[in-house]
């Protein structure tokens, strides 16, 4: 639900404006509605755009290191999301299993839970196998538009309904947005908008092509997936833009997944990110290098991060989750959690840093030293207001103790158990490892 206070687009309206004013609006918005789908036309103005630049990473002073966000105009955004809700309830049938983003009914979780199970047996042995990281550059950007349409008819969408789509990403004008003041005005002949609410849906159609590539090159013996007697054999996964194939590394197996690569990116515009990508052979395989050279990509160990858990071939090491340790971190001393109030703190563990772990216990078994730090951080934040390697003030309050070992505390002389979020985190966390974690 989009903040109703919010109004990112180029025509300045929120959607709390045409909330509060609905009862005047309504008859010429359903008109605005209802003559698109008719005559599958825009107004140029309707679909222009603001481009606002994020920074991917702290530093960022190169164009490659921003990803465009697209601002859409609200009403825009109206006619997108009853076009998103249509093509909601057909997605699940168009789209083969491997794909999990954006599906109704499908969850990261198991997601992550396979790609773990298909690694798990790399340190074994029982034959050659091969994991094949493969990153995708600006894959929203260089998506080929003619192939996308092409590709929906071929899907069987209605000629009207491909009209529309072809409308909706072709139409479509840009602003770009330096320091709150719009520079310029241009189109772009590829690509689809991220904040557009159509492009995941679109990119998820496109990523099937990659699909219909694998499961070909299999039914051709080209490809052999690395267990043979699961039906349907599982050769990749992908989830958006990230994509993980398992195959035997055999030459010709290399070979045909570079040729698919190719094929990709001469018909859909998708181009591999050599410089990002990575390939990771099993303890068994010999000549690793000279195989990574046939895919022209380097070579790397497990374990790897994969949907933001580490993908370990056995049960993760302490070190292998410092990222989830480093997150909690980041949250707690930042600037905005340093002005937070008791209430707020006990919200951002609740909302935010459980979140986080809860998913990392559905997808990995967490060492007992990483639950500890992770508790440790949220009980010191909770209680000071900061973090461990700081020492401020304690907010508890004078005449205020708190007893980590029995998880109570002891107020005004007298002790009580203390109901905080993070005897719920705890439990969690110790629940998932059979410990009790030292607090």
């Amino acid at each position: 639900m989009a903040d109703p206070n919010k109004a990112p687009g180029p025509d300045g309206f929120s959607s709390g404006f045409f909330k509060r004013h609905w009862d005047i609006l309504k008859f010429q918005v359903v008109e605005v509605v209802q003559e698109f789908f008719t005559k599958g036309k825009l107004l140029k103005e309707l679909n222009h755009t603001f481009l606002t630049l994020v920074p991917k990473k702290e530093g960022a002073t190169a164009l490659a290191d921003f990803r465009p966000i697209a601002c859409c105009n609200y009403l825009y955004k109206i006619i997108t999301h009853l076009m998103c809700r249509r093509m909601e309830g057909i997605m699940q049938d168009l789209v083969s299993p491997n794909q999990a983003a954006f599906i109704k009914g499908r969850s990261i979780v198991e997601h992550s839970l396979l790609a773990h199970e298909m690694v798990r047996g790399f340190s074994r042995p029982g034959g050659e196998k091969a994991c094949v990281k493969l990153d995708l550059r600006k894959a929203y950007d260089m998506v080929n538009r003619d192939f996308l349409c092409h590709l929906m008819t071929v899907m069987g969408f209605a000629d009207h309904w491909v009209a529309l789509i072809r409308e909706c990403i072709t139409s479509s004008t840009f602003s770009v947005l330096i320091q709150g003041v719009p520079y310029g005005y241009f189109q772009s002949n590829r690509g689809l908008r991220q904040g557009d609410p159509l492009s995941p849906y679109l990119f998820t159609l496109v990523m099937e092509y990659f699909t219909c590539l694998m499961d070909l090159a299999v039914h051709r013996g080209r490809l052999v997936p690395l267990f043979r007697r699961i039906d349907p054999p599982v050769t990749h996964l992908i989830y958006a833009d990230d994509l993980l194939v398992f195959i035997q590394p055999s030459t010709m197996g290399l070979q045909t997944l570079a040729g698919i690569m190719e094929d990709l990116k001469s018909f859909s515009g998708l181009q591999l990110n050599r410089e990002k990508s990575r390939v990771y052979f099993s303890s068994r395989c010999s000549q690793k290098e000279e195989r990574a050279d046939v895919l022209g990509i380097a070579r790397s160990d497990l374990p790897v991060r994969y949907l933001g858990v580490p993908l370990t071939v056995n049960y993760a090491r302490d070190q292998d989750c410092r990222g989830l340790v480093e997150y909690v971190q980041r949250r707690v001393e930042g600037w905005q959690a340093a002005g937070l109030s008791f209430g707020g703190r006990i919200e951002l563990i609740r909302s935010v840093i459980s979140a986080v772990a809860h998913f990392w216990l559905q997808s990995i078994l967490l060492p007992v030293a990483t639950i500890r730090r992770v508790e440790r951080l949220c009980a010191d934040f909770l209680w000071r207001g900061v973090c461990m390697r700081s020492r401020g003030s304690s907010s508890v309050g004078p005449g205020r103790r708190v007893v980590w070992g029995s998880g109570r505390c002891w107020r005004s002389g007298r002790l009580q158990r203390s109901s905080w979020p993070g005897d719920s985190l705890a439990g969690g966390l110790s629940g998932r490892t059979g410990c009790t974690p030292d607090m």
